[in-house]
């Protein structure tokens, strides 16, 4: 505490003013200065739980399996079913396994299955394998069909990728069919048609339509 005398000189007394005025601001701004240090540090963390929170605060409508649409279709007395799985045969005794997000039916008794976020798992003779998704699908469990729609994308274990926008599946004949446009890619080159034919239980496919390839050599090079 800085005591200014009377008998000082004026200009004793405005130095004396000034360095007290200095050691407020001085006082101030390190007070406000602690204050961010510990305020930051808060806002930062916050942010962070935020971070981790939002996912449970707006789920992803995509995962969300009940929808106004498909209460409309099954009725309020449905049943759905959160992550399902189908497993068979087919007439070569092969395995298939279908799962999906979630499962409708009108009732128990209902030939026809609604999937949302349909996969399927399906095992070839050659034991290789190959994996489908989809957006949506049907599976009559009668006749072991499924129908996918949205996004269809095939995976050959052989490194070959199918994308369409629908594909019907016969799984107990091992045959299939889409009449939308198809594309492939693959390390023997790339396809394009308008529709595609899956027959002899999985090991042949037979492009429809317009069609064009690109096929590469052993080097790489186009042909």
């Amino acid at each position: 505490m800085n005591i200014i005398s009377e008998k000082a000189s004026p200009q004793r007394r405005l130095r004396l003013s000034h360095r007290s005025q200095s050691k407020k601001v001085y006082s101030r701004s390190g007070r406000v200065s602690s204050l961010i240090k510990l305020f930051f540090p808060a806002i930062a963390l916050a942010i962070v739980g935020l971070t981790f929170a939002w996912p449970q605060i707006m789920p992803d409508k995509r995962k969300f399996g009940v929808t106004a649409n498909l209460v409309e279709e099954i009725g309020v007395d449905g049943l759905l079913i959160e992550h399902p799985k189908y497993v068979g045969m087919d007439n070569s005794q092969r395995p298939y396994q279908i799962s999906a997000i979630s499962a409708a039916q009108k009732d128990k008794s209902d030939d026809q299955v609604l999937l949302q976020g349909p996969k399927a798992d399906i095992f070839l003779n050659t034991s290789g394998w190959i994996a489908i998704d989809s957006n949506q699908g049907v599976y009559y469990r009668s006749n072991q069909v499924l129908e996918l729609s949205g996004d269809v994308t095939v995976f050959h274990d052989k490194g070959y990728e199918f994308r369409t926008n629908s594909l019907k599946i016969d799984l107990l004949n091992g045959i299939g069919s889409s009449t939308s446009h198809v594309n492939v890619h693959g390390l023997a080159g790339e396809i394009s048609s308008q529709g595609l034919e899956i027959d002899r239980e999985g090991t042949r496919v037979l492009f429809t339509g317009k069609t064009k390839a690109i096929l590469r050599g052993s080097r790489g090079s186009n042909l």
